[in-house]
């Protein structure tokens, strides 16, 4: 559903990514782990637009969106979750979620959608009109994951969900994380700097150092390779 050819990044005369080829199948989960500043979120950036490519192309759904608006490439179901979560903190819960769909017209599913997002959240709807910048990091994630799904995405782009949590809700995110793929089948592109969970639920990794994939294949059998426990799983 995801393909990206040769990309190629630069900030001024930073060359960033260097020639990255990646892929992500309908219903899988693929994550991307590296060091700070290998290029991950670089990465993302560049598939919803973020950051313009100097080369390379990206496909998605058959349809190559490499110099497609960042709007134009919400409409299609491609949405990235943002490193920091990047709430609105003025706003309420609920009216970050609904700014989630203000792309969509479909009022009743919009409502049903809402429903299910505090099905899955239930600390949302007992916060449902709380500011948003009020919420604890943990509560924040979970409201830039509920808006995300609110734009009713086909390929999720998840930013270092886990950054910055505790670690017994670093266990929460990445169990959503699970469900969210298995359970509404939304392929996710996960980048991680706890490489150790992140292989964990993933099908396939990917492994960037300064701009270049290094090595890529089962995630399970990633885990399991020397050189990677050495570098990135301690």
């Amino acid at each position: 559903m995801l393909k990206i050819k040769d990309l190629h990044v630069h900030y001024g005369n930073i060359h960033a990514i260097k020639g990255i080829n990646l892929d992500v199948n309908e219903g899988e989960i693929v994550t991307l782990i590296g060091a700070n500043g290998a290029g991950k979120t670089t990465t993302l950036r560049a598939i919803s637009k973020l950051q313009s490519p100097s080369a390379g192309e990206i496909n998605f759904l058959d349809e190559d969106i490499t110099k497609m608006s960042a709007t134009n490439i919400v409409k299609r179901g491609l949405i990235q979750v943002p490193e920091g979560r990047r709430v609105f903190s003025p706003m309420s819960v609920m009216e970050n979620l609904e700014l989630g769909a203000y792309l969509r017209k479909d009022k009743a599913e919009i409502k049903k959608d809402l429903e299910h997002i505090f099905n899955i959240f239930p600390r949302l709807y007992e916060r449902k009109t709380q500011l948003a910048g009020t919420l604890s990091g943990g509560e924040q994630q979970m409201l830039a994951i509920g808006r995300a799904l609110m734009s009713k995405p086909k390929l999720l782009l998840l930013d270092e969900p886990s950054m910055g949590l505790a670690p017994l809700l670093v266990k929460e995110i990445f169990e959503i994380v699970k469900d969210i793929n298995k359970n509404q089948g939304i392929a996710v592109l996960l980048v991680e700097q706890n490489a150790n969970m992140a292989l964990k639920i993933a099908d396939r990794a990917y492994v960037i150092e300064t701009g270049k994939v290094v090595m890529k294949g089962n995630a399970k059998d990633i885990l399991e390779n020397a050189d990677v426990k050495e570098a990135y799983l301690g």
